[in-house]
């Protein structure tokens, strides 16, 4: 019998196997447009979302520098504490604003020196009931001002501090303060306060 041989081209099978890769090329290709076209389609919506709108960075309102006035005297005496007063003394009255127009808190410490320790211990024993009774005439708790007396060897200490929002007429005068009639003392600014301070005797400087 005649045998028949037969050869395989060069070739052969290599074209189905470009057949069968060609669809995996075609698979990623579409995963990648689908990818972009959804990625077109999210910018777009926020695009969308942000149209007629501001976007502002950082803070608002702009963060506004807090400026100092710091008064003293050693010569003058709180009107509240007239009782109280030693050859050597001092009054200091410090004040904080917010940009320099608008107050935030008043603090006031008067201090004096005696002669002895027995003559600070009786001065703080009689000027802390003196204090409690101008409180009390004017229906004010004994903490108010957060008022603290403070005895060292034959030095004494008085510290009173008050907000802007309990600050009126009635409380004024325990910082020293000489409101005009025409003039609300919430709306004085830095400048304002330094010029009532120093109409009295004060040395003041300030951060302005």
């Amino acid at each position: 019998m005649e045998e028949k041989l037969y050869f395989s081209p060069a070739n052969y099978g290599k074209g189905a196997k470009r057949k069968q890769e060609k669809p995996a090329k075609d698979h990623r290709a579409r995963k990648l447009v689908i990818f972009l076209l959804f990625l077109i389609i999210i910018i777009l919506i926020i695009l969308w979302l942000l149209r007629g709108r501001t976007t502002i960075s950082g803070q608002y309102p702009e963060n506004v520098k807090n400026e100092s006035l710091v008064c003293s005297s050693n010569s003058l005496i709180p009107p509240k504490m007239t009782y109280l007063d030693s050859s050597e003394k001092e009054v200091k009255i410090s004040a904080i604003f917010r940009g320099g127009t608008e107050l935030k808190s008043l603090f006031l410490v008067y201090s004096l020196a005696f002669e002895s320790g027995d003559a600070a211990y009786a001065a703080e024993a009689k000027s802390h009931a003196k204090f409690n009774e101008s409180l009390y005439t004017l229906n004010y708790k004994v903490d108010k001002f957060d008022n603290k007396f403070a005895r060292y060897e034959n030095n004494l200490s008085i510290t009173l501090n008050i907000s802007k929002s309990e600050l009126d007429e009635a409380s004024a005068p325990f910082f020293m303060l000489t409101p005009d009639d025409h003039l609300k003392i919430t709306q004085e600014t830095l400048s304002d306060f330094k010029q009532n301070y120093e109409a009295q005797g004060f040395k003041c400087e300030s951060t302005i």
